[in-house]
């Protein structure tokens, strides 16, 4: 992976990610409703912002004695998000104690279909968002920057892609704010393969997979899987130990450490390296609710705005605070490997002519979602976002 001198953008949302997979949707345990967050504006707020983390309602005054509360959901248990206990603290100490975090883990405040609404009805002020969960509700900010073999490559740069878009496109970030929430971050994840259960039959092209049930986390596939008889199941990661366990299904898309961290591991035998960058990148977004966030004092606003830009904080910024997280997700892969080649896995490495079949089955979905986003919002900015996607990525890569 290249190296780069400075990263523009960085990811409070990482570390957040690692000890939990991708789009899952948390248990369904409810938790305890939320804090007042001070005096803050009256919940539901939403109105538009210009970009990915301003606004131009003004802010309280600094120095007003109170202390601001904030419920963050996280999906991750607590165990597994060390890092971002840190961060708090880290929040909580800069803001003299004027801050104050209250973490709900492993989902037990919402569920990550139930954050647009949380956030909206005051439950959090803070939460990430697998942005996978809302092709409905916020097109262009969760599918079209998410398609299969978009061309992604370094995540580090898929996040700078992703923020770019924020502050090229008001209308990506008006997909928030209809829900009170201000994107601050992004995080893509590692390049999600196929995993299967049985090794006895290997997998090299889309009809391999005729009569399994199959769970690929992403509604754009399901077409492909539709022409090959292929069953499809949704279900959420913290249930897939016992789908794997009675074979409901048969596999999954998704990263390796989602076998690490919900272990999977027993039940895996077969891995098809799809493509060197997988079928696709999933994404992260940081958010903080709206009217929570216009309602702090300037210098409130400006710690929450930045500190995921800080290099000094290891679980926020910078090339640093990316180094860090990419190195332990890193740590959880090789882990996950090393287990796999001792268990005697299966390990399906494509030829680019096999890759490339996976490649012309999925074509078919960009131009099919484009048009559907186009006529449900009566233009054609999701052309505009997918070309702009494109071009950045041409620029770093080549066409």
């Amino acid at each position: 992976m290249k190296k780069k001198i400075f990263r523009s953008i960085t990811l409070i949302l990482a570390l957040l990610i690692v000890g939990f997979t991708l789009t899952s949707c948390g248990n369904n345990q409810s938790g305890t409703p939320a804090s007042t967050p001070g005096d803050s504006s009256t919940p539901g707020n939403t109105g538009t912002s210009g970009d990915s983390g301003t606004s131009d309602t003004p802010a309280a005054p600094a120095g007003d004695g109170k202390v601001y509360i904030i419920d963050a959901a996280l999906a991750a248990a607590e165990p597994s998000t060390k890092n971002w206990q840190e961060a708090f603290r880290e929040i909580e100490r800069r803001s003299d104690g004027r801050i104050k975090i209250n973490p709900y883990y492993a989902g037990s405040l919402l569920t990550f279909p139930e954050i647009p609404r949380g956030m909206i009805d005051g439950t959090a002020q803070w939460a990430y968002l697998a942005m996978n969960n809302y092709p409905d509700i916020m097109p262009l900010a969760s599918s079209v920057f998410q398609l299969p073999f978009m061309g992604l490559q370094d995540p580090v740069d898929s996040c700078e892609i992703y923020m770019q878009l924020l502050d090229e496109f008001p209308e990506i970030v008006e997909e928030f704010a209809q829900f009170n929430m201000i994107p601050l971050s992004a995080s893509p994840l590692y390049p999600y393969q196929l995993h299967l259960i049985d090794k006895t039959k290997e997998v090299r092209l889309p009809s391999d997979l005729s009569g399994m049930t199959i769970n690929p986390f992403k509604p754009e596939l399901q077409s492909m899987f539709d022409k090959y008889n292929v069953g499809i199941s949704y279900i959420p990661p913290n249930q897939m130990f016992e789908a794997l366990e009675r074979q409901v299904i048969d596999g999954f898309i998704n990263m390796w450490g989602l076998t690490h961290w919900f272990g999977l591991n027993p039940w895996i035998n077969q891995h098809v390296l799809i493509d060197e960058h997988g079928l696709y990148q999933e994404c992260f977004v940081y958010c903080v609710a709206k009217d929570f966030f216009e309602a702090l004092p300037a210098d409130l606003q400006k710690l929450l705005r930045d500190i995921h830009r800080d290099e000094q904080v290891e679980a926020f910024g910078g090339m640093r605070g990316y180094e860090y997280f990419w190195e332990d997700t890193l740590s959880y892969i090789n882990i996950e490997i090393d287990y796999a080649k001792a268990n005697g896995n299966l390990f399906v490495e494509l030829t680019p002519e096999e890759t490339q079949v996976w490649k012309d089955e999925t074509a078919y979905t960009h131009q099919m979602l484009l048009d559907e986003i186009n006529a449900q919002r009566g233009d054609d900015v999701a052309t505009q976002v997918y070309n702009r996607v494109k071009e950045l990525i041409a620029e770093r890569y080549g066409s």
